[in-house]
């Protein structure tokens, strides 16, 4: 059980946030957490059982900062306490440098426009793609051919799926300097966060090419639709603006920016 611990733990790595929440000192923020483990497990009862408190005043400004933005305010009234009176001390941050420090703080996650333009330029990258990729295989280019469009809304799903897992950025993001990272560490993310972060729109395009096979099938069977696959069609359009929408309205009524994707996923989108 031990042996598995250190092994499952050899990624984890420690920052400010976590040190105000368990206890841990400014000092064990480079060390993995299994080398802690290690250090410590003779020493486990009396080190870590116990309720020990963290130097704050050995701490940096960006780090208090990321101290108490991550604290359980309930859970340590007492910690967060200490590091609001160490940021609100003016001998030892002046109020401006606070307020500098804030807003570098926030700016970090303003990403609208960004995420805006990163997408933007991976519809023109991808749509490229396609024109090169049919002019290689002598393939007319239709658009009138509503099944080739639902299935490159999947395709786009899958490289959307592919870049974040395995690099946190589209072509588009990589452009406009932002990455996906993970919401509480802010380090990468892999392929089943990013699988996760994208379910939806994923599902919502596999659904979407589907009923368009459903719909030129019948049409060309029987030569119009029943009124059940067209309140079906409706009903799918009304659920893909809505999820469309709420993505959106998110995205403006949080700190960071994040959308819904990124609550299901728990990641978030920074600048870079």
């Amino acid at each position: 059980m031990v042996k598995a611990l250190f092994c499952l733990s050899e990624r984890v790595m420690l920052s400010p946030a976590l040190s105000a929440a368990f206890g841990f000192t400014k000092q064990h923020h480079r060390y993995g957490l299994s080398e802690i483990l290690m250090d410590y497990t003779a020493d486990y009862v009396s080190d870590y059982a116990s309720d020990f408190t963290p130097d704050f005043s050995t701490y940096s400004l960006e780090e208090l900062l990321e101290a108490k933005r991550y604290i359980d305010r309930e859970a340590y009234p007492e910690r967060y306490a200490m590091i609001v009176a160490l940021l609100n001390d003016p001998a030892r941050f002046p109020k401006r440098e606070v307020d500098d420090g804030q807003v570098t703080e926030h700016n970090k996650y303003a990403t609208f426009w960004p995420r805006f333009w990163a997408a933007i330029l991976d519809g023109l990258l991808f749509g490229l793609i396609l024109i090169v990729e049919r002019l290689i295989f002598d393939i007319q280019l239709n658009y009138d051919d509503k099944l080739v469009q639902a299935l490159n809304g999947v395709l786009f799903g899958v490289y959307s799926l592919l870049m974040h897992g395995y690099f946190g950025q589209t072509v588009g993001k990589m452009i406009m300097e932002v990455k996906v990272v993970d919401h509480l560490s802010e380090t990468d993310i892999d392929l089943w966060q990013a699988f996760r972060r994208e379910s939806v729109n994923l599902a919502l395009s596999i659904l979407g090419a589907l009923l368009v096979a459903a719909y030129l099938m019948v049409m060309a069977s029987a030569g119009k639709v029943s009124l059940g696959l067209s309140f079906v069609v409706i009903g799918f359009t009304f659920i893909s603006l809505s999820w469309d929408l709420s993505e959106f309205v998110t995205m403006l009524f949080n700190d960071k920016r994040r959308a819904v994707h990124d609550f299901i996923g728990k990641t978030v989108v920074v600048r870079i």
